[in-house]
């Protein structure tokens, strides 16, 4: 690859590793709660640095609506992130969620939302779990 290549895509890819910092950053000082479908999205949100408290939607066994109660019991009137995986599937489920959260009260940040997306998509990332392979391109 000659120089000039190789350079662009090692700036492209620390442009993308301090976005992404960036928006950490703001999780961790406005999120009050990230809600994600399993245990290896959580996984990949710690080892980027998220602090603030996750909550998985299937490893938890509830209902849908007995799911939501929990949360709405928790984080009436707080900032709430649902982080489902960016394909079909993970965009229903994500959008069916944050309607009855909403409905029930809890703030969804959907800014925050559609801009890890067009992050983690323009990256070829669809999944949550493997947000940490946007730092790991940086580092190579």
């Amino acid at each position: 690859m000659p120089r000039t290549k190789l350079r662009d895509l090692l700036d492209h890819r620390l442009e993308a590793e301090a976005l992404l910092g960036k928006f950490i950053a703001d999780i961790n000082y406005r999120i009050s709660l990230v809600l994600v479908e399993g245990i290896h999205d959580e996984d990949g949100l710690r080892k980027v640095g998220v602090k603030r408290p996750i909550l998985r939607f299937c490893d938890s066994k509830l209902s849908t609506f007995a799911f939501v109660e929990e949360v709405v019991q928790n984080y009436s009137d707080q900032t709430v992130l649902v982080l489902f995986d960016f394909d079909d599937e993970g965009k229903k489920m994500a959008k069916k969620m944050e309607v009855q959260l909403e409905e029930n009260g809890v703030k969804i940040d959907h800014f925050l939302r559609k801009e890890l997306a067009k992050l983690l998509i323009g990256e070829g990332i669809w999944r949550v779990e493997d947000i940490f392979k946007i730092k790991a391109k940086a580092v190579y």
